[in-house]
């Protein structure tokens, strides 16, 4: 026999389905927090000659790197064909293994001061460029970024007018620390409908950058609350068709 409420409960199992959906929307819709398109470096870049190329430099974008040696250096490089402001940023996890960890970066390029000399740099320095030194002085301007529930401290920041030309720049830490770090350059959003397709596989690889073990928690207890959403479905069903 079936129940009078039979439109009833197939409503609600809508409805779950439904809050389901947002919640799946709210993770990976994007953001204005998410302004930066990240860039994953899955390759030596420990050089002039193996530098990662920042494909634009007025375009927000956000490296995601870590310097695993005492001495390491990352390098970056990008060019301008004709004169134009340009901004850099260094940030790191907030979390207690990076709470000291002070990576700086040096910009090499034309028309930069050619008598700076970076401390402990762990490169020859080129001889046809001039370099600003960005130190980290001890600050820390905490920034939560909710698309991928991350917190980072940033440190120090660059803004300049810079000439046409090819600049690298260079990331290290003087006192020969290591640890994880941010990247970020530009200050122009572009995201486009492939950026929100990848939003999923973005959101995925920036958590494993970040926390592991944490991403990992997430990810099972997601899968929890959606195996318990189904089976609830489920039995609502089955209620009905009793």
């Amino acid at each position: 026999m079936k129940r009078n409420g039979h439109r009833f409960l197939p409503e609600r199992s809508h409805l779950i389905l439904y809050v389901l959906a947002l919640l799946i929307a709210a993770l990976f819709l994007p953001t204005s927090a998410m302004a930066h398109k990240p860039l994953f470096v899955e390759r030596s870049i420990g050089g002039y000659e193996q530098a990662f190329e920042i494909p634009d430099p007025s375009v927000s974008y956000a490296a995601y790197g870590e310097l695993k040696e005492r001495g390491g250096v990352d390098v970056y490089k990008f060019t301008l064909t004709k004169q134009a402001p340009f901004y850099a940023r260094i940030s790191v996890p907030n979390q207690p293994a990076t709470k000291d960890f002070g990576p700086a970066f040096v910009l090499f390029g034309p028309g930069l001061p050619t008598t700076n000399e970076p401390p402990n740099f762990p490169l020859e320095l080129p001889a046809d460029l001039g370099r600003a030194i960005l130190l980290w002085n001890g600050e820390r301007d905490e920034f939560f970024e909710p698309f991928t529930q991350t917190s980072l401290i940033q440190h120090q920041l660059l803004s300049k007018t810079l000439e046409p030309g090819t600049y690298y720049i260079a990331v290290y830490d003087p006192t020969g620390g290591t640890g994880k770090y941010v990247l970020a350059t530009g200050d122009k959003e572009q995201f486009g409908f492939l950026d929100w397709l990848k939003f999923p596989a973005t959101w995925y690889k920036v958590r494993m950058w970040y926390d592991p073990g944490q991403t990992w928690l997430i990810i099972a207890g997601a899968f929890a609350f959606l195996a318990s959403a189904l089976y609830y479905i489920k039995r609502l069903r089955s209620q009905d068709e009793t």
